[in-house]
């Protein structure tokens, strides 16, 4: 008996060879999930590279608890739970590495930023999110990009819903000051 191939992920990418040889209903669930995880990953990552790792080792684990998996009713949560882990485990390896693995690094050694991205206004939106501390991008990302109800968030986040909702609103305050600000400088000069 052989075993499976592997699983390349990685570039957002996949074609019917690639998750064609899982097991039953992988590839179904891997069509409908992977674009969710890496746009939530989006929301939490900068630089591509990290977050398709991160994206590739969410799905790796999946493929690996698939019998667990396939049985979950709403397996979006568990999804989000570790891909978050798995943002972490891919920034920790690049940090190993002597990589970048914070935005700000990696923003600041950007030398040439591209001037139709840097005016789209979803860009800065999704700038000034990554500017917020870990959980208030997490509890936001989970509630605007994908509607969740606090309590489900809660449990992916391991907390309280209440401590979600200040999460939440603490994001949204700070992005309003920071894109509020933008614009009044924006509209002086």
């Amino acid at each position: 008996m052989t075993a499976p191939e592997p699983i390349p992920l990685h570039g957002g990418r996949h074609s019917d060879r690639t998750v064609g040889h899982g097991p039953p209903g992988f590839e179904e669930f891997f069509r409908e999930y992977w674009p969710m995880v890496r746009r939530y990953l989006v929301w939490l990552e900068a630089e591509l590279s990290v977050l398709d790792d991160a994206a590739q080792m969410t799905m790796v684990s999946a493929y690996t608890y698939w019998g667990r998996v396939s049985q979950m009713d709403q397996p979006r949560g568990w999804l989000f739970k570790i891909a978050g882990q798995r943002l972490q485990d891919a920034r920790e390896a690049r940090r190993r590495n002597g990589m970048p693995a914070d935005t700000e690094t990696l923003h600041a050694q950007l030398a040439h930023p591209d001037p139709i991205a840097a005016s789209d206004q979803r860009l800065d939106i999704l700038a000034a999110t990554r500017k917020l501390p870990r959980r208030q991008q997490e509890a936001l990302a989970l509630r605007e990009q994908f509607g969740l109800p606090y309590k489900e968030i809660a449990q992916i986040m391991g907390a309280a819903p209440a401590t979600v909702r200040a999460h939440v609103h603490q994001a949204r305050q700070t992005l309003k000051e920071m894109l509020g600000d933008e614009t009044q400088e924006g509209a002086d000069a």
